[in-house]
């Protein structure tokens, strides 16, 4: 049986899915994925790409910094 396959949001990149981030925008916040609802995936590649918050604010309509600062905050924290 072959592994999941996803792309990510920002590079359209597609990767194994245990290689990924997934995340969901719940009321303009970014969270990890709860298991309902729509989600999406992001690289750790790109995580050290500066045009990562315009991706993530076009998903979740929200401002790019405060995007970037709550998934940056989320990865730190686990």
């Amino acid at each position: 049986m072959s592994k999941p396959v996803r792309m990510c949001i920002h590079c359209k990149t597609r990767s194994y899915q245990e290689d990924l981030y997934r995340l969901q925008c719940r009321e303009k916040r970014l969270l990890w994925f709860s298991g309902v609802g729509r989600s999406f995936y992001i690289c750790k590649l790109c995580l050290e790409d500066k045009k990562l918050p315009k991706s993530l604010a076009r998903i979740c309509k929200m401002d790019p910094t405060s995007a970037l600062k709550m998934l940056k905050e989320m990865i730190d924290n686990g």
